[in-house]
């Protein structure tokens, strides 16, 4: 049995921690990785569905890798125009998803984690 690496599980329970209320899924990625999708994400009213699943990979070698990319379930703008160059539309594990390309330069592994890094792309989207 494949077991997710220890800063993969505490990064794992930070995120289950930060989006507390939502379903949260888990799945390895066999070396010790994980992928993760949090359920009923609020994006805000910029997409016809204000509401989605937010996915991303935390591999092994976190925490000195960043998360990205991230993906949700498809959206589209309220406002009819196209997403910007960040936003593709792609498959993420076997379903349709919007991949969400941001991302951290100046990312600092002593703070930054996938729990905050899913909340900014969650607020970069609301603020779209």
């Amino acid at each position: 049995m494949i077991t997710l690496a220890p800063a993969v599980a505490e990064a794992v329970e930070a995120v289950r921690l930060h989006f507390a209320g939502h379903p949260v899924e888990v799945v390895t990625d066999g070396v010790g990785g994980a992928f993760v999708t949090v359920d009923e994400v609020p994006v805000g009213t910029s997409y016809t569905s204000s509401v989605t699943w937010l996915g991303f990979q935390i591999s092994s070698a976190y925490p000195d890798a960043d998360i990205y990319p991230h993906y949700t379930g498809v959206l589209t703008r309220a406002d009819g125009q196209p997403h910007g160059p960040a936003i593709q539309q792609v498959q993420w594990q076997n379903r349709p998803a919007m991949q969400i390309s941001r991302r951290s330069n100046r990312r600092d592994a002593s703070v930054d984690n996938a729990a905050l890094k899913a909340e900014r792309i969650r607020r970069w989207l609301a603020d779209q």
